[in-house]
C-alpha cells in the first residue's frame, strides 16, 4: 500500500470516527435522567415561558430534528449559551477562548518537558539496566507515578507558596496583567506557570520514563541489536540508530494522546492551583449541571484526542515503514 492510499484510508477513518463522536455527544446528554428545562430555567416559571425556552433550544421538536440542528451548530461552531456557569447567558464559543489558552500553555509546556525528560530518564535506566542509574530512576518514576496528583500539588503549594513565598499559587496571571507591556506579560505568565507546570511535568514524566524503559529493554534483546554489535557498531550508534527508533513507537502513542488530552486540562492540577483552564471549567460545569457547556467541552476533548491519534499514525510511518505496508 502506497502512502497516498494509507493517508486516504486513515482520513476516512478519522471522518467516520468524528461523526460517531458528534452523534454520541448528542445522545449522551439526551438519555441522561432528568428534565433539561429544569436546568435551563428557574423554578416557578409560567407554562408560556417554559414553552418558549423549549422552542428556543429545540426541545419541543422530534429527536431527529434536534440532531440535525445540533449538527448545524457544531459545524458552525455555535455551542449555545452558558446556563449556570458564570458569566451566565454568554455564548459558549466566546467564553472558551481564555480557558483553552490557559490550558494549552500549562499542559503544552508540561507535556513537552515531561516527554523530553521522561524519554531521557527511561533511556538511561534501560541502557544501564540493573545498575545504580536504573534503580534510582525507576524508584523516582514509580514513586511519582503512584502518588496522587493532588497530593504532590498540595505539597508544592504549601512549601513554595505557603512557607517560602517564592511563587504565586498558580493563577494564570496577576491583577495588573492587562496594564503590562509584552515582555511584562510574558514574564507574568511564565512566573505563574512555574508551579503548575512543574507539578504536571513530574506527574507525566514518570509515566513516560516507565514506558520508555520497558520498551527499550525489550528492543535491546532483539536479534538485530546483537547483529549490530557483531558488525562493530559503537554503543552510541546502536542506541541512536537502531534501538531508540523502534523503542519510540509506544512513546509516540502516549505522547499523541497526551497532547490530545492537553486540550481537556488536568482537573486536579487546575483545582489545586486555582488555575482557570478547561479542567477547572469542566469541574465547575459538572457542579452547576451546565449541560451545554459540558457538551461543548466533551466534544472539544474528544476531537483533540482524535487529532492526536491521527498525528501519531503519521509519525508512525516515518519511525516504522512496516506500518503502512
Amino acid at each position: 500500500m502506497d502512502m497516498r492510499s494509507y493517508m486516504t484510508r486513515k482520513l476516512i477513518y478519522v471522518l467516520i470516527t468524528l461523526f460517531a463522536i458528534i452523534a454520541f455527544n448528542f445522545f449522551l446528554f439526551r438519555v441522561m435522567p432528568g428534565d433539561p428545562v429544569r436546568i435551563l430555567v428557574p423554578k416557578g416559571v409560567t407554562p408560556e415561558v417554559r414553552e418558549m425556552i423549549m422552542a428556543k433550544f429545540y426541545l419541543d421538536h422530534p429527536l431527529w430534528e434536534q440532531f440535525i440542528h445540533y449538527l448545524v451548530q457544531v459545524f458552525t461552531l455555535d455551542f449555545g449559551f452558558t446556563v449556570s456557569v458564570p458569566p451566565k447567558g454568554v455564548p459558549i464559543t466566546d467564553m472558551l477562548g481564555p480557558p483553552i489558552m490557559n490550558t494549552v500553555l500549562l499542559l503544552g509546556f508540561g507535556t513537552i518537558l515531561a516527554t523530553w525528560w521522561g524519554i531521557w530518564l527511561g533511556r538511561a535506566a534501560a541502557w544501564r539496566r540493573g545498575k545504580l542509574a536504573d534503580t534510582v530512576g525507576m524508584a523516582f518514576s514509580l514513586t511519582f507515578y503512584s502518588m496522587p496528583t493532588f497530593l504532590f500539588a498540595l505539597i508544592m503549594v504549601m512549601v513554595f507558596f505557603g512557607q517560602l513565598h517564592w511563587f504565586p499559587r498558580g493563577d494564570p496571571y496577576s491583577m495588573n496583567y492587562q496594564n503590562e507591556d509584552l515582555l511584562g506579560k510574558i514574564w507574568d505568565r511564565a512566573y505563574h506557570l512555574i508551579l503548575p507546570v512543574l507539578a504536571y511535568t513530574i506527574e507525566m514524566m514518570a509515566q513516560f520514563a516507565l514506558i520508555m524503559r520497558s520498551s527499550l529493554t525489550d528492543v535491546l534483546t532483539e536479534d538485530y541489536i546483537v547483529t549490530a554489535r557483531a558488525k562493530g557498531l559503537s554503543d552510541k550508534q546502536i542506541l541512536k540508530t537502531h534501538a531508540m527508533r523502534n523503542a519510540m513507537l509506544p512513546v509516540v502513542t502516549v505522547t499523541a494522546i497526551s497532547f490530545g488530552w492537553a486540550i481537556g486540562g488536568d482537573i486536579m492540577v487546575e483545582m489545586v492551583f486555582n488555575y482557570k483552564g478547561i479542567g477547572l471549567l469542566t469541574w465547575d460545569a459538572v457542579l452547576a449541571r451546565d449541560f451545554p457547556v459540558l457538551q461543548a467541552l466533551f466534544l472539544i476533548m474528544a476531537v483533540a484526542v482524535l487529532i492526536g491519534n491521527f498525528i501519531a499514525d503519521i509519525v508512525y510511518m516515518y519511525l516504522d515503514p512496516r506500518v503502512h505496508i
